[in-house]
């Protein structure tokens, strides 16, 4: 067993801050992200608060609302890992009675394991991930009762219900007026938004509104409709016939229904997908950057295919490892 993170710990005091204030605004948690880094003499890589936001929503500690500009914390939780071997993981607030109750499991009956975040370069630490080694099914709602915390039998699981599918949105405005001069496409070839001066074919745009908010949307048959940048760059990869996801059976015996799910850094998951991804081993994806992909761990191929399906993506099934088929692929 290992002790609890330190209370001084980057991410840790961040999460505690989040836990104690309940909830507030995007914007203002951008901040406290880079003046936490510069108290630390940190230097952050551009994008990296929000960076920090969407991984810290990944992992179930906060709930991110960009479009209201506003963020919440979400309750304790304590939910087993996908064929993990006994592991549950412990997430969602964390404030200071949760931990002191946290502590005093880890050091009276909880076999508590906790994982350091190790950041790349540039990146805001996340708090360590906790999870709690279990013997028995039935234990694991009497000890989220003692933590504080709400028992959810497998919510990687529970979250493949309630993907939402990758569809545009209602009819909007087309760019007009100022706003025409900050009109950028998607360029699938270059995998990013370029500045055009017109909007008169099909694709994904994106523009500064009346009040410089960035708008994301679609044009089909000439008409734009509402979408979220994930799901536009999605739906932009379906009329293209072009896949951004694959999946990686384990080598283990018995393990081949369970693998890494592989997803191009260009075509980020949404937030619900992303979160689906990422609770099924606790950890934030890890980053290759020869392959420019994103890769999420433990996740059961049923999961992979349901977060492709509802995505448009007919998800490409990779072979297993040489050590895995006794020498030979499947």
């Amino acid at each position: 067993m290992t002790g609890l993170m330190s209370s001084n710990e980057f991410g840790g005091i961040l999460v505690r801050w989040l836990s104690e204030s309940r909830s507030g605004k995007a914007s203002a948690l951008r901040d406290g992200v880079r003046n936490q880094a510069r108290a630390w003499s940190l230097e952050l890589k551009e994008y990296a608060d929000w960076d920090w936001m969407r991984k810290a929503a990944a992992l179930g500690f906060i709930d991110v609302d960009l479009r209201a500009d506003r963020w919440s914390v979400a309750p304790p939780v304590l939910t087993r890992l996908p064929h993990a071997d006994g592991l549950a993981l412990l997430t969602g607030a964390r404030t200071a009675q949760i931990s002191t109750r946290i502590e005093e499991a880890a050091q009276e009956w909880m076999e508590l394991i906790t994982v350091p975040h190790r950041p790349e370069a540039g990146e805001a630490p996340l708090p360590d991930t906790l999870l709690f080694q279990y013997e028995d099914l039935r234990t694991l709602q009497g000890a989220a009762e003692l933590l504080g915390a709400r028992y959810v039998p497998c919510a990687a699981r529970q979250l493949t219900e309630l993907l939402p599918q990758a569809a545009m949105g209602p009819e909007s405005a087309p760019p007009g007026g100022s706003t025409a001069n900050t009109l950028e496409k998607y360029e699938l070839r270059l995998q990013r938004f370029v500045p055009v001066e017109r909007d008169d074919e099909d694709g994904l745009y994106r523009w500064r509104g009346a009040d410089y908010a960035r708008l994301t949307r679609v044009r089909r048959n000439g008409v734009f409709h509402v979408v979220e940048r994930e799901a536009g760059v999605y739906l932009e990869l379906a009329r293209h016939r072009t896949g951004a996801m694959r999946w990686r059976p384990e080598s283990g015996k018995g393990r081949a229904g369970i693998g890494r799910l592989l997803v191009d850094r260009y075509a980020p998951l949404p937030a619900l997908h992303e979160r689906a991804a990422v609770l099924c081993s606790g950890f934030p994806p890890s980053a290759a950057a020869q392959t420019k992909t994103r890769a999420y761990d433990n996740v059961p191929r049923t999961l992979a295919e349901a977060i492709a399906a509802s995505l448009q993506q007919n998800l490409e099934i990779m072979p297993r490892s040489v050590a895995a088929t006794g020498g030979r692929t499947k």
